[in-house]
C-alpha cells in the first residue's frame, strides 16, 4: 500500500501516546494508512481526504475509513468535535492546508508530517505551501520520526496574526492577477 509518510511502529506509538484520550481529525489523510495505525492503538481519528484528485489519494487500497471531504470543509464539519488537527503530506496545490489552519483556530494544535519550509537554510518544502509556513509556529517536534532530514513530524499552532496574513496574500494574488488580466484592480 503506498503512503508518502515514514510511520515506522516507534513514530506511530508515539504519536498515539502523544495524543492520548484527545480526538483527532486527520485531513489529506490519503488511503488512511496512518490513521488505521493510530486507530489500531485506541486513537479515536476521522479521517478526510480528496480522492478525486491523484495528489491527496488512492482511489483503492484503502487502510481505513477515508470521508471524500477538503480541508477545510473538513474542518467545519467535523473540526468542533476534535481536539487535534493531523495532516500528512499536505499539497502544494491549492491553499488547502493554510485555510484548514486558519479555520481550527489559534489555540488547537496541529500535527504536521511533511517536508518543512525552511527559507533560512534555503529549503523550500514539498507539502504545504509558504502561506501555512507563515501562519503557524512550530511548537514541538517528534525524534521518533526517522527521516532522511527533509521532512518531519511537528506540532504547530496558528498564530495571531493568521488572518491578517491570510488576507494580505489574498489581496496581493488578486492584484497580480488583475494585472496579468490588464484589469484596474478595486479601490
Amino acid at each position: 500500500m503506498r503512503t508518502w509518510g515514514r510511520f515506522h511502529t516507534d513514530f506511530v506509538d508515539d504519536l498515539a501516546s502523544w495524543i492520548g484520550d484527545r480526538k483527532v481529525l486527520e485531513v489529506f489523510a490519503g488511503n488512511g494508512v496512518l490513521a488505521s495505525e493510530l486507530s489500531k492503538r485506541g486513537v479515536d481519528i476521522v479521517a478526510t481526504s480528496i480522492h478525486s484528485y491523484s495528489y491527496d489519494g488512492e482511489r483503492k487500497d484503502f487502510a481505513f475509513d477515508v470521508k471524500e471531504c477538503e480541508a477545510t470543509r473538513a474542518v467545519h464539519e467535523y473540526g468542533q468535535d476534535r481536539d487535534i488537527l493531523l495532516m500528512s503530506w499536505p499539497t502544494t496545490i491549492d491553499e488547502g492546508a493554510a485555510g484548514a489552519a486558519l479555520l481550527w483556530g489559534q489555540d488547537r494544535l496541529i500535527v504536521f508530517i511533511g517536508e518543512v519550509t525552511d527559507l533560512k537554510n534555503g529549503f523550500y518544502g514539498g507539502c504545504a505551501t509558504d502561506l501555512f509556513f507563515d501562519m503557524t509556529e512550530e511548537t514541538a517536534s517528534f525524534d521518533s520520526y526517522k527521516t532522511d532530514g527533509v521532512d518531519r513530524a511537528i506540532v504547530r499552532r496558528t498564530l495571531p496574526n493568521a488572518l491578517a496574513l491570510w488576507k494580505a496574500e489574498m489581496e496581493k494574488r488578486a492584484a497580480a492577477n488583475a494585472s496579468f488580466w490588464g484589469l484596474k484592480p478595486k479601490t
